[in-house]
């Protein structure tokens, strides 16, 4: 009986399960009446609590139509989505009890350690860590939003807007999201800070701390192959980003700033591709080639563990690692110097395959009942909801009801999806003591 409660509560169904209650638990929360300022439909309820939970960052209604009350709701929703339901679960639990063998197992495993006897140090720490950053953002960013509107607005807006780019939300709390501070140095590099600490995971910040603890103590020791996978392509990746947009668009969006504004923004639009969904410049107004540069830093997205979305750095990594493989006729899939095990290459074609194809289903259904719309529009919105991103080209309050359903089931799929399947595709169900007879097929 009790090997099969515990089958039941696997990190999969527990993550799924959390997150559908966090969501229906939202809508309901939004839909009563002191949370509303005006009349709001129950799928524009239900797709603005599935967006705050997925971190995704697409509305289909504007935040003023919520209250304030409303809106510390989306900002706890957000907060929740960031963390992860079962995570903040497992750590107020923990504080009063201790956690017992099979709670910290699955813990483990849905924070992907190879131990579980410090799993509540870890929690301690993702808390802390979370708490501390957050904190210290929304304080530099109350520097620059005091001036703007009253104290007490002033300071919620701080708090929101620190979470919403941590947690890679995109959800700003005041009109005009971040365009209107796109010549704000402060605001454009706190929030890149923000976006960055979330989008490294927690995991790569614990161990970067531990380095750093025994680096005092002048203890050397090297980082592992994940965090230098992590740190080598997340910053990587955004410089190269940041390039391509600064040639792309300063001479159109950015035309209108000076040459250090114009790096800064180039930069800030790279890091927020990522996961995070803020634009500092309509997107609307830019090149096809920033759009569909946005779209392939989203698909790739952050690092796993993380606030921001996507199919992860490892996961691409690993990705492009063996189409190297096929192409020098290896017979093992190397990365950094070290031998990937067939079952992570397995799970990291898979992951990127299914993604692709979910994408591709979505976009063709989408193009049957939005078909009003161009079909870049259609392709962008997608990906976006899919990676969690948040952007979009301007269609989403537009879009029909199975529209708005299609895009709040890519977000939860892309919130969960990939970290389900790698915890899925990790169980095994029992060991095959037989092979079949090997035989070769015609592939070219």
């Amino acid at each position: 009986m009790g090997m099969s409660k515990n089958h039941f509560f696997s990190p999969s169904r527990t993550i799924l399960l959390s997150m559908a209650l966090a969501i229906v638990l939202g809508t309901l929360l939004l839909s009563l009446p002191m949370c509303r300022a005006q009349s709001i439909a129950l799928v524009d309820l239900f797709f603005t609590a599935t967006s705050c939970t997925c971190v995704t960052g697409q509305l289909t209604v504007p935040l003023d139509a919520f209250t304030p009350i409303g809106q510390a709701i989306i900002m706890l929703l957000i907060q929740i989505g960031g963390l992860g339901l079962i995570t903040l679960t497992f750590f107020v639990v923990s504080l009063f009890v201790n956690l017992g063998l099979s709670s910290q197992v699955i813990a483990g495993e849905m924070l992907d350690l190879d131990s579980w006897k410090h799993t509540k140090k870890i929690l301690l720490f993702i808390i802390a860590l979370t708490g501390i950053i957050e904190l210290v953002g929304a304080l530099l960013m109350f520097q620059t939003l005091r001036h703007d509107f009253p104290l007490l607005k002033a300071a919620f807006y701080s708090l929101f807007l620190s979470i919403s780019s941590f947690c890679n939300a995109g959800i700003t709390p005041f009109p005009g999201d971040m365009v209107v501070y796109s010549e704000s140095y402060n605001i454009l590099l706190v929030s890149s800070f923000l976006m960055i600490s979330g989008g490294l995971g927690f995991l790569t910040w614990r161990e970067l701390v531990t380095k750093f603890r025994l680096w005092t103590q002048n203890k050397r020791s090297g980082l592992s192959l994940q965090a230098r996978i992590i740190l080598w392509y997340y910053f990587f990746l955004s410089v190269a980003g940041a390039f391509i947009f600064w040639l792309l668009e300063k001479n159109n969006t950015f035309e209108s700033f000076n040459k250090p504004l114009q790096y800064v923004n180039a930069f800030f639009v790279s890091i927020s591709s990522r996961g995070g969904g803020f634009f500092s410049v309509h997107p609307d107004d830019m090149q096809h080639a920033s759009l569909f540069t946005v779209m392939i830093n989203a698909f790739v997205g952050s690092a796993p563990g993380s606030t921001g979305g996507g199919v992860k750095l490892t996961t691409a990594a690993i990705f492009i690692a063996t189409i190297n493989a096929a192409i020098m006729s290896k017979t093992n899939v190397d990365l950094n110097g070290r031998t990937i095990s067939k079952d992570q290459v397995y799970r990291a074609l898979a992951i990127v395959t299914l993604s692709m194809l979910w994408v591709v289903l979505t976009i063709f259904c989408l193009l049957i009942t939005e078909n009003s719309w161009p079909f870049l529009d259609i392709v962008f919105e997608v990906l976006s909801a899919f990676s969690t991103l948040g952007a979009t080209i301007g269609i989403t309050p537009h879009l029909s009801v199975v529209g708005k359903l299609l895009i709040a089931l890519s977000m939860f799929i892309g919130r969960v999806g990939s970290l389900t399947l790698l915890i899925a595709l990790r169980k095994r169900h029992g060991v095959r003591e037989y092979t079949y007879p090997e035989e070769r097929v015609m592939v070219t």
